[in-house]
């Protein structure tokens, strides 16, 4: 009776184990534009990722290698000619073809154009809400009028890039010949 019991707890034992140490799966069916689509969204997180960066980051890896899983199935999705394999390094990028038959690039340029528009807007109006309201230390600042200060002078940032773009903008060079 010991040995049968032995067993059992040894068998429950490690059923609980192999239980809790499956990761779970899914497979999922796409179709070949499906599967382009999927290229292109990862494409823009991985280019939102990594766009700025001079070197690899491990801290996005885990995301790197998606990609690179995503983009191995490319030839038997039927896009291989959206992805080149280069064997020296193992890796997966996408090809010519991805760049000009793909429409992430254009959402990407998009992005960065209304992205440029905001933040400059939205950095001269701090500025400017900063000087009319001189205060002599940032925590003198009451938050409403700050937020009012700072909503009219992004008013009126973008009615003038609305209307002329950069072609008005210009460096005051005031204090200095250097610009810092």
């Amino acid at each position: 009776m010991d040995k049968i019991n032995r067993g059992l707890i040894i068998l429950l034992l490690l059923t609980l184990v192999s239980t809790e140490t499956k990761v779970p799966q899914m497979k999922i069916n796409f179709t070949t534009a499906e599967y382009r689509l999927l290229l292109d969204l990862i494409y823009m997180a991985d280019w939102i990722l990594h766009a700025h960066d001079s070197e690899d980051r491990s801290d996005t890896q885990k995301y790197s290698d998606l990609f690179q899983k995503l983009m191995s199935h490319a030839k038997e999705m039927g896009c291989g000619n959206w992805v080149n394999f280069d064997p020296r390094l193992k890796t997966y990028s996408e090809s010519f073809a991805f760049e000009t038959e793909s429409s992430a690039l254009n959402y990407i340029e998009e992005f960065e154009d209304n992205t440029f528009w905001d933040e400059l807007i939205s950095r001269l109006a701090h500025q400017d809400a900063m000087t009319e309201l001189k205060p002599s230390n940032s925590s003198d600042i009451d938050t409403e009028e700050l937020f009012a200060a700072i909503s009219k002078a992004e008013d009126k940032w973008s009615q003038e890039f609305e209307a002329f773009g950069l072609d008005r903008i210009c460096i005051n060079k005031t204090q200095s010949d250097t610009v810092h």
